[in-house]
């Protein structure tokens, strides 16, 4: 009689017996002396799905495909335009502001670097007129992007069209990617009327 793990399984190939794999040396004694296959391992049987009650016979794909339109809420479209976050929506001012000659990308960059120098100041005057002067820039800002946004919506096709080729001539020559970002979302709040 065989006295290893190997030899016993050298036996069992012999005699065809299969199912060994992993087993012990007393289990596959055991097998060898009945001559028999190690039982199979059944899973649980998996329950059939339960169809579940139509009152029609509307496909079921059909149904899952309703069911998900269902669940999506129509959000209304938001304007690409960076809108600033403010403790309170400050009214626009009725005449133009000093700052709102320069183009909005220019202005947004130069908000960014105020905010940025305000987290960074330690001084406390030099901190109350940075803010004074982001709270001129954010002014023009929403001054100009106001503009903009009536200006395009009463524009024709033709116009619109115009002024988008101006600003992709005008994206070409800009390195930085703050005012990529804001000379981009001027081009698609143009593409939502053409």
């Amino acid at each position: 009689m065989p006295t290893t793990v190997c030899e016993l399984i050298i036996e069992l190939k012999k005699k065809n017996i299969k199912g060994y794999s992993g087993k012990k040396k007393a289990e596959l004694e055991e097998m060898l002396k009945l001559g028999k296959s190690a039982p199979k391992k059944t899973s649980p049987k998996k329950q059939p799905k339960k169809q579940s009650k139509k009152e029609d016979d509307t496909p079921s794909w059909l149904l899952k495909a309703e069911k998900t339109l269902k669940q999506k809420k129509e959000e209304p479209k938001k304007p690409l335009l960076l809108k600033f976050k403010e403790e309170q929506d400050k009214p626009l001012p009725t005449k133009k502001p000093p700052l709102a000659n320069k183009p909005l990308h220019e202005i947004y960059v130069m908000i960014l670097s105020l905010e940025k120098k305000i987290k960074d100041n330690v001084n406390v005057n030099e901190k109350h007129n940075t803010e004074v002067s982001l709270e001129k820039y954010k002014t023009a800002y929403r001054y100009i992007r106001t503009k903009f946004m009536s200006s395009i919506a009463t524009m024709s096709t033709t116009d619109l069209n115009k002024l988008k080729k101006s600003l992709i001539v005008k994206l070409t020559n800009i390195t930085n990617d703050n005012e990529k970002l804001i000379i981009n979302q001027q081009i698609g709040e143009i593409e939502k009327y053409l």
